[in-house]
C-alpha cells in the first residue's frame, strides 16, 4: 500500500521537475521584448538598451526595446502585466510605477504586488537637482535666497507622484520656495526643459544629466539618494543633501531599476533570465559603463529584489499621502 502510494507521487514530482527543466531549456524560442514605461533618452531606456544588447548575444535571440510611456509609467507596466507569461516580455522599470502609483491612483490596470515576479534589480540611480544656467544660482543656498526674494520659480520631475516629485516637493517646503511643479513623462524631457530654460530647476537621474553637467549646459546643485551621504564618483564636485545639512530620510532614497516578468512565468525561466542579466550587469565593461554614466551598482537576485521592494513600499506611499499628492 505504501509503495503504491509513493510511486505516483514520485512520478508526479519527476514530471514537474522535468517540465520545469524543459521550459528552461527551451527558453527563449523567439525575440524578447523589453518594455520600458518611459520615453527614449532617459536613464531607464539607457540601462534597458545596454543590457538588452548583451543579452541578445548571450541568448541568441533579438532583444527589442519598446518604449511605452504615459500615465506615470502605468501604460507600459499594464501591458506587461497582461502579456503572455513565457519570459519573452520583460518589464524594465524604475520603482515609481510599482510603488508610488499605488498611492496615487484609486484604481490601477495592474496590481504591482500580484501581477509581477522580480527577475533582478540592476542599478540604483541617485537623483540630481540641477538649475538652468540663466537662473544664476550655483548652490541650494543660492536657490533658497532667490526663491525667498519673491522670484517665481518652477521645478520639473519625471512625473506626478514620482520619487523626483516627492523629493522636489519636500525640498520646496524646506526652502519655502513655492516653486511650481512641472511634471514630465520621463527624465529625458526634464533635462530638455533645463536645456531650453523652460523650468528653473529639474530633478533627474545623475546618469541622464551627467553629460550636460560636463558640458556646462546645466548647473548641478545637489545629489539626492547617495548612500551614507558620500559624494558620487561620477560627480565628485557636487555635494549631497546630507552634506548640506538636509536630514530628511527621503533625501537618502534613490531610484532603482529592475527587470520583472508576469507573475505566472515559470520559475525556471525567471531564474535563467535572472542569472543572465546579473552576469551581464556584473561584467567589468558593463559595470564601468554604468558607473561612468552615474549609476550605482545594485545587482540582486529575485528574492533580494522582492525583499527590498516590500521594505520601501510603506515608506514611499506614506510620504505621498503626507504631501497630499494626487494625479492631475
Amino acid at each position: 500500500m505504501r509503495r503504491s502510494f509513493l510511486l505516483p507521487t514520485l512520478a508526479a514530482a519527476l514530471s514537474l521537475a522535468g517540465g520545469a527543466a524543459m521550459a528552461q531549456a527551451a527558453w527563449p524560442t523567439k525575440p524578447i521584448r523589453f518594455v520600458v514605461p518611459y520615453p527614449a533618452g532617459g536613464g531607464t531606456d539607457y540601462v534597458a538598451r545596454l543590457i538588452g544588447e548583451r543579452l541578445s548575444k548571450s541568448l541568441g535571440q533579438p532583444v527589442v526595446v519598446d518604449n511605452k510611456s504615459g500615465a506615470a509609467g502605468g501604460i507600459g507596466v499594464a501591458e506587461v502585466a497582461k502579456a503572455e507569461a513565457d519570459g519573452h516580455t520583460v518589464l524594465v522599470t524604475i520603482n515609481d510605477p510599482l510603488v508610488n502609483n499605488t498611492a496615487l491612483f484609486k484604481t490601477l490596470p495592474y496590481d504591482p504586488q500580484k501581477d509581477f515576479a522580480f527577475v533582478a534589480q540592476i542599478v540604483r540611480s541617485p537623483a540630481l537637482i540641477s538649475a538652468n544656467p540663466t537662473l544664476g544660482v550655483k548652490s541650494i543656498d543660492e536657490l533658497r535666497k532667490l526663491a525667498q526674494s519673491g522670484n517665481k520659480l518652477s521645478y520639473a520631475s519625471w512625473g506626478i507622484g514620482s520619487l523626483g516629485h516627492l523629493l522636489g516637493e519636500t525640498l520646496n517646503r524646506e526652502l519655502k520656495a513655492q516653486m511650481v511643479h512641472v511634471p514630465q513623462r520621463g527624465e529625458g524631457p526634464v533635462v530638455q526643459d533645463l536645456l531650453t530654460n523652460t523650468v528653473s530647476v529639474g530633478l533627474s537621474s545623475v546618469g541622464t544629466a551627467k553629460q550636460h553637467v560636463a558640458g556646462g549646459k546645466i548647473v548641478p546643485l545637489a545629489v539626492m539618494g547617495s548612500e551614507n551621504g558620500q559624494r558620487l564618483s561620477a560627480l565628485p564636485q557636487v555635494p549631497t543633501m546630507k552634506e548640506l545639512g538636509f536630514n530628511d530620510p527621503l533625501y537618502g532614497s534613490s531610484v532603482w531599476m529592475a527587470a520583472l516578468v508576469p507573475s505566472r512565468t515559470p520559475p525556471a525561466v525567471v531564474q535563467k533570465l535572472s542569472s543572465e542579466i546579473r552576469a551581464i550587469a556584473n561584467a567589468p565593461d558593463i559595470r564601468n559603463l554604468l558607473i561612468d554614466r552615474g549609476f550605482e551598482m545594485h545587482v540582486t537576485t529575485p528574492e533580494q529584489a522582492t525583499a527590498n521592494y516590500k521594505a520601501e513600499f510603506e515608506i514611499i506611499t506614506k510620504r505621498i499621502r503626507e504631501l497630499g499628492i494626487e494625479p492631475q
